[in-house]
């Protein structure tokens, strides 16, 4: 399988049980699985633990990851459920440094004045703090 993807030039393709995230509307970061692919543009997408419902989404609207759950294409969601349970998906997902960087940005937006005020303090301080150290 490596020699087929190094001769392709890339390794993550659209696929069934491909992972994906959500990059755009009002399901943005969360996690989905490629259920079946419809044509060139569009696929079905189902995402029964993050709660994602089955429909269809452009590719242009979703990020591929390096995960894939072993299911066949067009299965259903309480497959998918299983599949995604088995692998034990939302632990390694949880080490990965984009689902890190989607969780700082969730939290970021989240904080108001006061702790924007605190964390640009904190910010300073530890810039002051490396620059003395480097003298």
């Amino acid at each position: 399988d490596f020699l087929i993807y190094r001769e392709m030039g890339f390794a993550r393709l659209v696929e069934a049980g491909r992972v994906v995230t959500i990059n755009y509307g009002e399901n943005v970061g969360k996690l989905a699985v490629i259920a079946d692919i419809l044509d060139t543009n569009r696929v079905l997408l189902d995402g029964p633990t993050t709660g994602i419902a089955r429909e269809v989404y452009p590719i242009k609207r979703i990020s591929l990851t390096n995960f894939k759950v072993k299911i066949f294409k067009g299965a259903r969601t309480t497959t998918i459920r299983k599949a995604i349970e088995a692998d034990n998906f939302a632990e390694k997902w949880a080490n990965t440094s984009k689902a890190k960087k989607i969780a700082t940005r969730v939290k970021r937006a989240s904080l108001n004045d006061f702790d924007r005020f605190v964390v640009s303090n904190l910010k300073r301080r530890r810039a002051f703090a490396l620059r003395r150290k480097a003298k």
